[in-house]
């Protein structure tokens, strides 16, 4: 059978991806060719069918978007061989290796390298092959082990090893690990500091900071992270305040600042080094901040420690009346108290035009559930749900009852018939043969017998499930008179009826748990009365809940 090749080519870094006529088109010819010759000698040795290209990224491990492509197609079965350059293009990692080729065992699926061509479907190539994995991967952990030490060293003569510059300086063009000043940003970053210094608030700050102008420095590059759309946020206040930069100091190894030195290598160790570069923030001012940060954080963390949980009923399902954004659940904290409200979800970058900009959560989920408890005890509600969910079950059932009696018959007859088979065995002094014939005939009762007790049990779950349908009623009444709704909506109903629920399937378009407020008719499948109909209106125009 033709093989339907899948080539997948790989480059480390994203220079190498740019370069015209480099790795990644070089690959490309390669494997071109390969499958070519291949085909000119066996007419149908296989079809490229598709390319798989990873421009910058690391074989370290398999979260390349074009490795993960090529796996799902493997297990769709689109391909059945890849087809790699080398070995090291594939994978440089023992483990990752291993599950590839269990993966392409599963699937009935092989690699194949242009370069090692061995068979690994023998000993000898398949110890060949994890022997160049193996190879692989401690070149690469040689490598990162030299280049990390080389990044240590810059690090310490206070020299940067890569990155973006940030607000306030400019790389050095004739030394790219020195940074220079900025004059025109140092301004503004010294303004940052002041406006946080006067404001003790990294949102005040924030906003302080775009309705000023000053916009945070975006970076370049294709894994550079923009900060959102040239709007500062609270993450970007915070970063800034808190980069040692600005007082002319470099941290080294900042990943592992809270690791114990003990378990970690000389070269891996965090130290704070002088920059190579002034400072652009007075000392005094810049600790300044960091005290005020780290009182800040403390209080935060006692607030969440000490503070009331708050419950927000509907957070995620109401939605503006004037733009049909979700409202979610918010708090403020005043002088005595502190005060819920749902307000419209921030996105960045993004401004918000309506007319009421929150709600007092204590209007809105009095609305609704008032709205709800009259809803649910209107006469004849509950009665039509029971209705509902036991019209939905009453064939079954029915069928079920007569079949459950049945099958207590034939349990009955087939009890007597092996009692029978029982007695005949220990009478008889017959030949083997005939004595092995009894047995067959006990093994297939018995056989038969289990079957039947099986049946048994998944009648009587049916039989079980009118039950519930009874019971399903007088659960949600007895919560509704309790004046638990809230509480029924998210939890207490989702707990006790989801499994009913989920089982019976009673409305397609049911998500569990994903809860509407207002239809409920939705899901038991009882029509609001025009009555209803115009309290959901009456609700909807005031902003609180969206049809």
């Amino acid at each position: 059978m033709p093989h339907k090749v899948g080539a997948y080519i790989r480059v480390s870094t994203e220079e190498q991806a740019q370069v015209v006529e480099g790795s990644i088109d070089s690959q490309k010819f390669r494997l071109k060719k390969f499958v070519e010759g291949k085909n000119d000698i066996e007419k149908t040795w296989g079809k490229l069918i598709d390319l798989y290209i990873d421009d910058g990224f690391s074989a370290k491990d398999t979260k390349r978007p074009a490795y993960q492509k090529m796996m799902r197609d493997v297990r769709a079965g689109k391909i059945n061989l890849i087809l790699v350059s080398d070995v090291s293009r594939l994978s440089r990692n023992i483990h990752d290796f291993c599950s590839l080729l269990k993966d392409l065992e599963d699937h009935k699926a092989k690699f194949l390298s242009v370069k090692e061509q061995f068979d690994t479907s023998t000993p000898a190539g398949e110890m060949m092959i994890y022997n160049m994995i193996n190879l692989a991967q401690f070149e690469r952990r040689q490598t990162a082990e030299r280049v990390s030490m080389n990044f240590h060293s810059r690090a310490l003569r206070g020299l940067l090893s890569g990155g973006n510059p940030i607000l306030g300086f400019d790389k050095d063009p004739e030394n790219r690990g020195r940074l220079i000043v900025n004059q025109s940003e140092a301004v503004m970053v010294r303004k940052i500091f002041d406006t946080y210094l006067e404001t003790g608030s990294l949102q005040d700050t924030a906003k302080a900071l775009n309705g000023s102008g000053i916009q945070p420095k975006i970076g370049e590059g294709r894994r550079c992270r923009h900060v959102s759309e040239g709007r500062w946020t609270v993450g970007s206040v915070r970063n800034h305040l808190l980069n040692l930069a600005y007082v002319g100091k470099l941290e080294v190894n900042r990943r592992f600042k809270n690791e114990d030195s003990d378990t970690l290598k000389s070269w891996q160790k965090y130290q704070i080094v002088d920059a190579s570069w002034p400072a652009i923030v007075d000392e005094k001012v810049f600790y300044s901040v960091q005290k005020l940060v780290d009182e800040n954080r403390e209080k935060e963390r006692f607030r969440f420690k000490t503070g009331q949980r708050r419950f927000f009923l509907l957070s995620g399902i109401i939605r503006c009346g004037e733009c049909g954004r979700a409202l979610i659940g918010q708090t403020s904290t005043g002088r005595s108290a502190a005060h819920r409200y749902y307000g419209h979800k921030i996105i960045v970058g993004e401004t918000n035009s309506c007319r009421i900009k929150r709600f007092r959560s204590e209007d809105v989920e009095a609305a609704v559930v008032n709205h709800l408890d009259e809803m649910l005890l209107r006469a004849g509600y509950l009665d039509q749900i029971e209705k509902n969910i036991r019209q939905m079950m009453a064939g079954k059932t029915s069928d079920a009852l007569a079949e459950r009696e049945r099958i207590k018959k034939d349990l009955l007859a087939l009890d007597k018939e092996i009692e029978s088979a029982f007695k005949l065995h220990s009478e008889m002094n017959s030949s083997p043969s005939v004595l092995d014939l009894v047995r067959e005939k006990l093994e297939s009762l018995a056989d038969k017998k289990r079957e039947l007790v099986k049946y048994l049990e998944s009648t009587e779950d049916l039989i079980q499930k009118d039950q519930d349908a009874r019971e399903a009623r007088k659960v949600i009444e007895d919560q509704a008179l309790e004046q638990t709704w809230p509480f029924i909506l998210k939890d207490r109903l989702e707990t006790e009826c989801d499994e009913f629920l989920r089982v019976q399937q009673f409305h397609a378009n049911v998500a569990h748990p994903a809860y509407k407020v207002i239809p409920v008719d939705q899901i038991f499948g009882v029509r609001f009365t025009n009555t209803d109909k115009s309290d959901v209106n009456r609700l909807s125009k005031t902003g609180f809940v969206s049809r």
